[in-house]
């Protein structure tokens, strides 16, 4: 019954805010007058329009999800080789780090499981129908235009997501008919090696972008060697003045090392060959709505072998074939006081596997949601609702409610309540292997979302953000050893994530700057009353900036995760890992610039891994160059 009353909540507030707005006037539409917008370049210069929370292009100060922006400069000025090293740096969430560049992660949010997490590129879902992961060691960085990451439920804009989202935007497609791109090169210890390069231009109504790059390294550690190769591109064919159509390909392929593990005389390796495209129409259907149509296709092939190290004899290898198709319809309608949204997605997954009942399992899933953004002088209001139908594991609807309120001139409030769900992995309903027994009966796994937060740069040079979270879990996916001896997954006992964040940056003071982040979460068995094992309790991250706006650019920047892990893991997590990032220009013009780069990796040679299986680096160098025409 508390669940039901958390609903009719839920829709007698959305209800209270469409009698709201049909009671002002129009001329109330304040938040797209000069004055917010102004506003909002004070906190975030180019990221003041985000599309994840409600799947079309917003200012932030509508959005009242605790929404993080990375943007392209940023990313080039970590030096970063793919998605890991960007993330591991966010406050809120936590990345396992399991080698050098290229090793396999995954990624938390607040304390999530990996699976909770949903990944897209260019709104394709990078989460395998295996695991429900997604391989962000294999995700290059240089193609992105900006990513944005929403900390809690998704799920009534995206569906299955319950820990969060990471939504990677990769860069625009050239306006120029002189073709511009970017040429990186950089070279550290251990043979590590990352080349990239990518080009933009257009040629009458075809603008394209095209990115390939290769990422190698000998590993920090025994067996973990990497070698990626990918390649992006995008084309965008402007048939007439108001349609547009919208091509996007991916491929990537490598090889890694899994590490070692000499007591039991094993080593592990991976192939793997990522695949993923998509086509959308665009079409201005008005000056008020716009209509867009899109399709998409993704193939993750994975092998993971297993091999005696003595000998070097394979003793066994699991394969992956997983392939996805689906689509998307999208209407968006905007009124002085609205920006209406509904739509609809649908996806039908195959995962071929020796780890599979009988080989093979289909996953076929359609939702519809809507969502609106109405303005009412200072305050903003998001409802939003959203069905999904899945072939393997029930029905689920999703409602939620944001509102975010400007208080003076330089804060925002934001408050948001969302139930949110996640789908089980079809290695968990239909796996099967010596000790596990599948369990076709699994439901979904669910949340109740609660946050609120203010953001402000009152304070003269200090921007600051604070979000206090509550993530209530229900069904939540447990391991449990049966009569025989095997083991199966269940929906048992209920899950409390809580706690807070803090995020502090200041203005530049004789070219310095300083970047501060906090979060401490608890993870609770509700039904033991006992806290989680082996998930972040609190992280602190925190960097100095140097920018001259000429030629000289550096940062130190120092990241700790505290992991309260079982013992039994060996791990160490006692100091911060700090790296130093330096960039040098040394030619500028209008056709292009040059610069020199080096980067000294966890400089004080700390440690910071939750396994000692996996131990993190320690202290290496590199340096590059990058040359933009």
């Amino acid at each position: 019954m508390r669940k039901n009353h958390k609903y009719l909540l839920i829709i007698s507030l959305i209800f209270l805010c469409y009698t709201l707005s049909l009671a002002y006037s129009v001329q109330t539409a304040y938040a797209q007058s000069g004055e917010e917008m102004e506003m909002l370049r004070l906190f975030y210069k180019e990221k003041d329009l985000v599309v994840s929370p409600t799947r079309y292009e917003k200012p932030i100060s509508q959005v009242a999800e605790n929404i993080t922006v990375i943007t392209a400069k940023e990313i080039e000025e970590m030096n970063a080789h793919t998605l890991t090293d960007v993330l591991n740096i966010i406050t809120g969430v936590q990345i396992e780090i399991r080698g050098g560049p290229g090793s396999v992660t995954m990624s938390r949010i607040q304390g999530s499981d990996f699976k909770h997490v949903l990944v897209l590129i260019d709104g394709v879902a990078l989460n395998n129908l295996s695991d429900n992961v997604a391989d962000i060691g294999a995700i290059p960085v240089q193609n992105i235009e900006r990513i944005e990451i929403i900390k809690g439920p998704a799920s009534s804009a995206w569906g299955s997501s319950l820990g969060g989202i990471i939504n990677i935007i990769t860069k625009s497609v050239g306006h120029s008919l002189e073709p511009e791109g970017t040429l990186a090169v950089s070279y550290g210890e251990k043979e590590t090696g990352d080349y990239r390069v990518d080009i933009s231009g257009k040629v009458n109504r075809v603008g394209y972008y095209l990115y390939t790059g290769h990422l190698h390294s000998d590993g920090f550690s025994p067996n973990n060697s990497v070698s990626i190769n990918n390649f992006y591109t995008k084309l965008n064919v402007d048939l007439t003045r108001k349609v547009n159509l919208l091509l996007t390909f991916g491929y990537n392929k490598g090889s890694r090392g899994l590490g070692e593990y000499p007591d039991f005389d094993l080593s592990f390796n991976h192939d793997f060959e990522y695949i993923f495209s998509a086509i959308s129409l665009n079409a201005a259907i008005s000056n008020k709505a716009d209509l867009s149509l899109s399709f998409r296709t993704s193939r993750q092939n994975a092998e993971f072998f297993y091999n005696q190290m003595s000998t070097g004899v394979e003793l066994e290898k699991n394969t992956y074939d997983d392939r996805s198709n689906g689509g998307s319809a999208k209407l968006i309608w905007r009124g002085k006081m609205h920006t209406f949204v509904i739509g609809t997605d649908y996806d039908n997954g195959e995962l071929e596997s020796n780890t599979i009942t009988s080989g093979k399992h289909r996953l076929e899933k359609w939702a519809v949601f809507v969502n609106d953004t109405i303005i009412i002088n200072k305050l903003s209001i998001t409802p939003g609702f959203r069905y999904d139908y899945t072939s393997t594991n029930g029905n689920f609807t999703s409602p939620s409610l944001g509102i975010t309120y400007t208080l003076g001139e330089k804060s925002i409030f934001r408050a948001d309540i969302a139930m949110g769900f996640n789908i089980p992995p079809l290695t968990a309903t239909y796996g099967t292997g010596f000790f596990f027994t599948p369990n076709p009966n699994l439901e979904v796994e669910k949340v109740w979302s609660y946050q609120v937060g203010i953001e402000s740069s009152a304070l003269k040079y200090l921007w600051l953000k604070t979000t206090v979270f509550r993530h209530d879990v229900s069904d939540a996916i447990f391991t449990e050893e049966l009569p025989d001896g095997t083991f199966t997954k269940i929906n048992k006992d209920e899950i409390r994530r809580q706690g807070f964040e803090v995020e502090i940056e200041t203005s530049p003071v004789y070219n310095v700057s300083f970047k501060g982040g906090f979060i401490f979460q608890d993870v609770k068995n509700l039904e033991t009353d006992k806290t989680m094992k082996d998930i972040a309790r609190y992280t602190y991250d925190i960097g100095l900036k140097y920018d001259d706006k000429k030629s000289l650019k550096g940062s130190l920047t120092g990241h700790y995760v505290w992991w309260n892990a079982e013992q039994s893991l060996n791990g160490r997590y006692s100091s911060f890992i700090w790296d130093f990032n330096f960039i040098k220009k040394l030619y500028k013009s209008n056709d292009g610039t040059a610069e020199v780069f080096l980067t000294a990796h966890n400089i004080f040679n700390g440690s910071q891994y939750l396994y000692e299986t996996f131990k993190n680096p320690g202290r290496w160098i590199e340096a590059g160059i990058r040359v933009k025409f």
